[in-house]
């Protein structure tokens, strides 16, 4: 993906001039700020929404997909569906991820991601990617899916109107045949929306994958709310676009991993970064039996060292 970018970046360069697409960065976040007007409305807004958020979205995908590879080793998965797809981050992550892929349907209501989705994909070198169905409809009136092993509704859930849900996320659920992963952006926004959507995927019949190490309530009360982060590089037009200096941004997001079967259990998940005391190292953790505040002493010499190699998100069998 790296690459695709890097290429994409000198097209984009090739075709506009650098205030330029500043200046259109500048209207989408004042739009977004604003929540006003169509968020984006010119092919040049899409190229640069493209160039500064789908090094994110694609990084974020990576990571909820390699967690459901870790959750379930033992599973294979054929045929991807990403719902609300863009211009194709989901696909591109989830092939990256598992191998076994060979057929993939993107559904996608803008017609201009939609062709940018196409354009990207012939630049991989991977079938399920090149080969990719794309179709161009709205998510919130799909008609009947076809089956898939994998469903994937990246940054896409808030598309559909809430009241809506109770017809469109059975109807996925249905299409999905082993496993259904949501990812939202990291904010309490995000997290409360996670919240409604895993009581009604249990409801369902759903056996909860990931994050939680169990299906019980949230613990977490008040103004926390459960999110984890992924550090991405910024390209060097990224960088000037946002007018920002360091090589990296830190993407918050939530997620849920959602199966159709059984999973092997775990006891904890760490909720934020480890801290690193003087001979210490003081964990948050979810657990079955709700918070707790761990305390790994650095006398406990082998436990100490693994607890060391984790961090935020990780989980502790």
């Amino acid at each position: 993906m790296e690459d695709v970018l890097r290429s994409l970046e000198e097209k984009i360069l090739s075709s506009y001039k650098l205030n330029s697409l500043t200046k259109a960065f500048e209207r989408i976040s004042d739009r977004y700020r604003k929540g006003s007007g169509t968020f984006l409305q010119t092919q040049e807004e899409r190229w640069v929404y493209l160039l500064t958020r789908l090094p994110a979205t694609f990084a974020t995908s990576v990571r909820v997909c390699q967690e459901l590879r870790a959750r379930r080793s033992d599973l294979t998965f054929q045929s991807l569906l990403d719902v609300g797809a863009g211009p194709g981050a989901g696909l591109w992550a989830a092939s990256q991820v598992f191998d076994t892929l060979t057929k993939a349907t993107l559904i996608e209501r803008d017609v201009d991601f939609l062709r940018i989705g196409k354009e990207i994909a012939s630049f991989s070198s991977l079938d399920a990617v090149k080969q990719a169905i794309w179709k161009c409809e709205d998510m919130s009136r799909l008609g009947d899916i076809e089956s898939h092993d994998l469903t994937i509704l990246s940054y896409s859930i808030g598309e559909v109107p809430e009241h809506s849900w109770k017809v469109f996320l059975p109807k996925l659920w249905k299409a999905t045949e082993k496993a259904l992963v949501i990812i939202e952006p990291g904010t309490p926004v995000g997290y409360a929306r996670m919240m409604k959507l895993r009581s009604m995927l249990l409801e369902m019949g759903g056996v909860l994958w990931a994050p939680c190490p169990h299906g019980n309530s949230c613990p977490l009360v008040g103004q926390d709310w459960c999110h984890f982060s992924v550090r991405v590089s910024r390209s060097s037009l990224h960088r000037k676009l946002k007018s920002a200096e360091l090589g990296y941004e830190d993407e918050k997001f939530c997620y849920l991993v959602i199966g159709k079967e059984s999973c092997p259990s775990y006891s904890s998940r760490i909720l934020r970064h480890p801290m690193q005391g003087s001979g210490h190292i003081k964990l948050s953790l979810c657990q079955k039996e709700g918070l707790n505040q761990c305390i790994v002493s650095k006398r406990d010499k082998e436990k100490y060292r693994e607890i060391k190699k984790l961090n935020w998100g990780d989980v502790i069998t």
